[in-house]
């Protein structure tokens, strides 16, 4: 069974590589998920694999993806990534979004390997788990990680525009 959880996320939109950055789930950060409290272990995600981007968590295995991921790093704050946006109608819509400060937030789909479970039930640390695929959200489960930049073509080391920030939970 694939569960999924989402972030609010630091992003960061690579126009001219149609390429977003950021943390695709952090790491040591508690939430409240139904009746008990959730947290990922460092290194949870450390044997990743390449996995999908997609607009919305998929439903059934004909949901297609907007694009893929070039790079995964396992950091002490969360696993990292970049993706690539693929040139579709829907990857174009999601980089506007994204651009704009519309959407913000990452969601990860995964699988369970191995939890650490409180002795009352009420809390579980994910030791281990496989990354199924990293969607783009609306409203995220954790506030940790937001939209940071806009990175235009003409800029390639910085970025240029601070995106809003969306409030606390």
């Amino acid at each position: 069974m694939i569960i999924t959880r989402a972030y609010d996320a630091e992003l960061e939109v690579r126009e001219e590589q149609r390429q977003i950055v950021g943390i695709a789930v952090p790491y040591g950060v508690q939430i409240r998920v139904g009746r008990y409290l959730e947290t990922f272990r460092p290194g949870a995600f450390a044997d990743h694999a390449p996995a999908p981007l997609t607009a919305t968590h998929p439903r059934e295995a004909g949901t297609l993806p907007i694009g893929v991921s070039v790079e995964l790093r396992d950091e002490p704050d969360g696993l990292h990534g970049v993706w690539k946006i693929s040139k579709t109608t829907l990857g174009d819509e999601v980089l506007e979004l994204v651009s704009d400060g519309a959407v913000t937030g990452l969601s990860i789909g995964f699988v369970p390997v191995t939890d650490g479970w409180s002795p009352d039930r009420r809390q579980v640390e994910r030791v281990r788990a496989a990354l199924d695929h990293v969607a783009i959200v609306r409203t995220p489960a954790y506030s940790t990680a937001r939209i940071a930049a806009l990175r235009a073509a003409q800029d390639r080391t910085g970025p240029l525009l601070r995106l809003a920030r969306l409030r606390e939970f």
